[in-house]
């Protein structure tokens, strides 16, 4: 396993599926917009009570935050602050955090500071399963429906009541159309299971971040939030052929 922070100098806001999980523990009975209504489209004041809750710290986009946690009353669902922004916040992946109440629509500030570790794993090499195409002669039967021309159906009328003469029965009427079949083979590509040879390693990303809830005049801080993320991805350093 080696450290590779160095390496990426990525902003916060570069990877949307962040969900830093932890806990807010909230000091004194602060204020907050709670989104509500239908689908959530509208926020309403609420009256947070001092104590620690399960909370969760979502990025939406370059502009949007989700602060969640659960509500204290078993009858009620999670709780969702939004953070919100007309801009897009600039946070990096290392060192301070700073958001103005002002510009989220909040009755507080937020601030803290945010550490990423990036590392990747040794370069793991082995068989795994594929899938390859093989050309192959596929034939089938295709129908097609055709009109009689007039002299074929006049032939066909006058075999039928001959026959039907020579047999004592009635002749059956004929139809303006018959149905013509013919072979129809083609070069098809069919999937075939394989394996192959490959070489990868993988990256792993772990954020920490802690961020005080502050009240705009006095600079009191209402509330700490405290989370973190862990994501993995695969890189694929080399691939065999499929066979």
């Amino acid at each position: 396993m080696k450290n590779v922070a160095g390496l990426l100098v990525l902003s916060l806001m570069a990877v949307s599926c962040i969900d830093l999980k932890g806990s807010l523990n909230v000091n004194q009975v602060m204020s907050a917009e709670k989104k509500g209504g239908f689908l959530n489209l509208q926020t309403k004041t609420i009256q947070i009570q001092p104590g620690s809750y399960d909370a969760s710290l979502k990025v939406n986009n370059a502009k949007s935050f989700t602060l969640k946690f659960k509500s204290t009353k078993e009858d009620e669902s999670d709780i969702l602050i939004p953070i919100k922004s007309k801009k897009e916040f600039s946070l990096p992946s290392n060192g301070p955090v700073v958001i103005l109440g002002s510009d989220i629509a909040q009755p507080f500030d937020i601030g803290g500071n945010i550490q990423t570790n990036v590392t990747e794993s040794n370069i793991v090499k082995t068989m795994e399963s594929c899938t390859f195409n093989v050309k192959t002669r596929r034939c089938e039967q295709v129908c097609t429906e055709e009109r009689l021309s007039s002299e074929e159906q006049r032939k066909i009328e006058i075999a039928q009541r001959d026959e039907a003469a020579a047999n004592g029965s009635r002749p059956v009427r004929v139809l303006p159309t018959r149905i013509r079949c013919d072979v129809v083979c083609n070069d098809v590509l069919v999937p075939v299971n394989g394996s192959r040879y490959v070489e990868y390693h993988k990256r792993y990303t772990q954020r920490n971040l802690t961020a005080n809830l502050v009240q705009q005049d006095s600079k009191t801080i209402l509330a700490t939030f405290s989370g973190e993320d862990t994501d993995s991805y695969r890189i694929n350093d080399y691939f065999g052929e499929c066979r």
